[in-house]
């Protein structure tokens, strides 16, 4: 049986599972694609060439084994810390193992590849890395059977007016991360939600959405600020000079729950906070870290890091991720340097800036007039990497030689060169892309 929860503390102790020395520090890269058919729509979950198919005839290549429930085919797990699982629309999500070195990330992200590509080629299918999809609605989408989004779709089709189209029309892309200790933590939380306006103009990529320019550089990122206010978006005390994890925790025991899990039933808590959950003298430790899990913010402690803020993009771009946490979260020289940088704005021009890079992406400016893009370029100036590593971060500096994010790019291209046809950027290779960036 869990340990109940008996005193405030022990919420806070939860978050001493991820503390690490500084030589045991790794990083694991989340990795989401849509699978598609020839014409680019989304394929469906269910059916003899569905996405569950697709899963059967992986394992079978990989001979990694099935996750199931009811007995329907709804992940994979390696046994090793890699595993594939289903987002509500069914855009599947790679996993690596937490690694200490970019090149094992890109060794089980390319061997990932290989396997999708095998099984893939069976069912004729594409798999597109974008944010978001550039054709399909919400309504269009089938979700997968899974439990949790029972409770989840109707809560956030209530919360806010884009939650479905989070759950079914977006992916991203995400990195894990080490902290020594509690101030450390609270530290790199605080940096990364600092980051997370020019991280997400830097990484945008979700300039289309249903067949039509989104007005957005991300759209991914604007309908994480439409899905729930409550447990999404910046987090203002987390971002001031003296946080600390107990900033993070107040604002969690604040937020709506979604359920709780009692062996095989889920039971819904959605009019519920933690905190009125926690007064009840029910709460179990395995309730907050299945709580925590159900918060969305631009980065968030489970107990380690993630960072959240970042568009869904092809392999290299999402190496360029793991290149680009490694070189800033992982030395103490690097994070002093861009915390300089970023020093000089608050919460609420955080929050402000978060928008702006969404709409108008590496073109966005500050409060005190200076362009996304500068910020980004002195970003990338202060990473600390071995000489090895640094070519890994090439498709960045691509994006910053083009002074403009791919989101916007693509909206330019549809408008201009394109006529308002969708399909033409298809054809051109300048959305779709299976294993490699747009051209």
């Amino acid at each position: 049986m869990s340990q109940k929860i008996r005193h405030h503390q022990d919420l806070q102790d939860f978050y001493a599972q991820g503390f690490r020395p500084a030589k045991d520090w790794k990083l694991g890269l989340e990795f989401e694609v849509f699978v598609c058919d020839n014409n680019g729509l989304i394929v469906p979950w269910d059916g003899e060439c569905g996405v569950e198919q697709l899963l059967i005839d992986l394992a079978k290549i990989s001979g990694w084994s099935h996750y199931c429930e009811n007995g329907r085919v709804l992940g994979l797990n390696a046994g090793d810390g890699r595993s594939v699982s289903l987002e509500p629309g069914a855009q599947l999500e790679f996993n690596t193992s937490p690694c200490r070195e970019l090149a094992e990330l890109q060794s089980e992200l390319d061997q990932y590849l290989e396997y999708l590509e095998q099984a893939g080629d069976k069912f004729g299918f594409s798999f597109l890395a974008l944010a978001a999809n550039p054709l399909n609605r919400p309504e269009e989408i089938q979700r997968i059977p899974k439990r949790r989004y029972d409770i989840l779709e109707p809560c956030l089709a209530e919360a806010d007016e884009l939650g479905l189209w989070m759950m079914k029309t977006t992916c991203g892309m995400q990195v894990n991360f080490d902290h020594r200790d509690a101030d450390d933590a609270a530290r790199k939380l605080r940096l990364s939600l600092r980051l997370s306006p020019f991280l997400n103009a830097l990484f945008a990529n979700s300039g289309i959405a249903a067949g039509e320019a989104s007005g957005f550089a991300s759209w991914r990122g604007h309908i994480w600020t439409r899905t729930d206010r409550h447990r999404c978006g910046i987090i203002p005390t987390c971002l001031e000079a003296n946080s600390s994890l107990q900033d993070y925790t107040n604002w969690a025991v604040q937020a709506p729950m979604l359920f709780i899990e009692r062996g095989p039933d889920l039971i819904d808590m959605r009019d519920t906070t933690f905190a009125e959950f926690l007064a009840t003298g029910e709460a179990q430790m395995v309730d907050w870290d299945l709580h925590l899990s159900t918060l969305f913010p631009e980065a968030r402690l489970r107990p380690q890091l993630e960072l959240r803020s970042i568009d869904g993009g092809c392999p290299q771009l999402a190496m360029a991720l793991c290149a680009l946490v490694k070189g800033l979260f992982y030395s103490e020289a690097a994070m002093a340097q861009v915390e300089n940088i970023l020093q000089e704005y608050s919460p609420a021009e955080f929050s402000s800036m978060l928008h702006d890079g969404h709409r108008f992406g590496l073109s966005a400016q500050t409060p005190d007039g200076h362009s996304f893009l500068e910020i980004c370029t002195q970003i990338l100036a202060c990473l600390d990497l071995r000489e090895d590593e640094i070519p890994v971060l090439k498709p960045l500096k691509d994006r910053l030689s083009r002074q403009v994010s791919a989101g916007e790019e693509a909206q330019e291209q549809l408008r201009a060169d394109w006529g308002g046809e969708v399909k033409h950027l298809i054809e051109a290779g300048l959305i779709f892309s299976a294993t490699g960036c747009k051209k």
